[in-house]
């Protein structure tokens, strides 16, 4: 009787056991930001809309519908967040939360993070489309040179020219910096802080 209750538990705790000490599907090191607020009730590259009080983040390569864990080394946080957008590559930036999940690991407002962000499963079970960590296989076999890097930008990923800073030398419009929105803009989405 307790040889077949020892054996049960067994059949149920190992399996268990073994998937939670299973490598993730993807897992990265690097700086997250914050999506900007300006983009609040605008659609996303997935087609749904961006709420900054929301649980979403954008990410180069992973697909849309993965949820990542994003793990703030500066103090041990973590947060559960849906990729349902897209960024521009910059260097060693892997992710962009929104505002509610930068808040939460605590990532100050227009400064970045060491965060490593972690995929236990990869959303309709496909792998990114590209971890430009490592050296993809070339056309001809072998593999790339190992000087590989980042892709090159597209055109409409490339960035602005850098301009000097100058200052201003006129004075503000009347009402600049209120807290009332100019005439002839719609107001924020519901529930918008």
């Amino acid at each position: 009787m307790n040889l077949s209750k020892l054996l049960q538990f067994l059949a149920i705790s190992v399996p268990a056991l073994l998937a939670s000490c299973a490598k993730p599907a993807y897992e990265m090191r690097g700086y997250a930001s914050y999506i900007a607020d300006q983009y609040a009730g605008q659609y996303t590259t997935s087609g749904s809309i961006y709420h900054p009080q929301g649980w979403t983040a954008a990410h180069n390569t992973l697909p849309f519908g993965t949820v990542v864990r994003v793990k703030n080394h500066s103090n041990g946080r973590t947060v559960n967040v849906t990729v349902t957008d897209r960024f521009p590559y910059y260097p060693n930036r892997v992710i962009n939360l929104s505002r509610a999940a930068a808040e939460y690991i605590q990532i100050p407002h227009h400064q970045l993070g060491d965060v490593t962000v972690t995929a236990k499963t990869i959303a309709g079970g496909t792998a990114p489309a590209a971890n430009y960590s490592s050296p993809p296989a070339s056309r001809h076999g072998g593999t790339a040179p190992a000087t590989y890097g980042a892709p090159p930008p597209s055109p409409r990923m490339t960035k602005p020219a850098v301009r000097p800073y100058s200052r201003p030398t006129s004075v503000p419009p009347a009402g600049y910096g209120t807290s009332a929105p100019p005439a002839g803009i719609p107001p924020p989405p519901p529930g918008y802080r």
